[in-house]
């Protein structure tokens, strides 16, 4: 089944991947560049502080995987799907869908990219602390900045049905992004808004397309329409 294998963690890798260079860029990436004028100041290697940082930031979104992992486990979500665990993936995928359609721009999910503003003080505070306990708590506080497109990558790592293999779907995720960020840390993302707003779409088109195997899955678990299965591939 794609949501227990290696097929999720995939689609959770190139979700990212272009999540980053589409919609992150855009709203991260200010904050990295702030990070990355800091790290200018600090003696040292920037790659190595970067890579601090960037460490922060993946590590928080495996320890979110792992508790969403554990609650799709509680659900039934990694075992031989029940009814209880149907009602949940047809939730699940209808959110993923949702998601997938804000950012092929088909609704309106600006407002879940919206930081509070406690984040912007807390974020200035890490700032002007420096050094590499500072990049830890940005990298930290960059992990659970306000997302649209990490709640999606929580929603598809909860399929995974185990604490594990949350984790793991985060860490793909988080793997994901890494490229584009880093790039823009140091310096060099300079990407046109419709080339970026084009990928947004792409990893949109992705999500949608997971979210509508999670939901076909949950239906036929409530006995709504047939499981599909060709040999030992199961769609749903």
């Amino acid at each position: 089944m794609m949501q227990s294998g290696t097929g999720l963690f995939g689609i959770l890798f190139l979700s990212g991947f272009l999540g980053s260079l589409g919609h992150c860029l855009g709203m991260c990436g200010p904050l990295v560049m702030m990070v990355g004028i800091q790290i200018k100041k600090q003696e040292g290697n920037p790659w190595l502080f970067q890579s601090i940082y960037h460490l922060s930031r993946i590590i928080v979104y495996a320890i979110l995987g792992a508790v969403i992992g554990g609650i799709g486990s509680l659900l039934g979500l990694g075992s031989q799907i029940n009814f209880l665990a149907g009602i949940a993936s047809l939730i699940l995928g209808i959110g993923v869908i949702f998601f997938g359609l804000g950012y092929l721009g088909w609704l309106p999910i600006s407002g879940l990219d919206s930081p509070d503003e406690w984040f912007g003080r807390v974020f200035g505070q890490a700032l002007q602390r420096g050094g590499i306990p500072g990049l830890i708590m940005l990298g930290a506080l960059n992990g659970v900045l306000p997302c649209g497109l990490v709640y999606s990558a929580l929603l598809l790592s909860a399929s995974g049905g185990s604490p594990f293999r949350g984790m793991l779907g985060m860490i793909a995720f988080g793997i994901g992004t890494f490229p584009a960020l880093l790039v823009v840390g140091l310096g060099a993302g300079e990407l046109s808004i419709r080339f970026r707003q084009t990928l947004t779409r792409l990893a949109g088109f992705l999500m949608m397309v997971t979210g509508l195997q999670l939901t076909l899955r949950g239906l036929a678990a409530l006995g709504i329409l047939a499981h599909l299965q060709i040999g030992d591939l199961i769609f749903w």
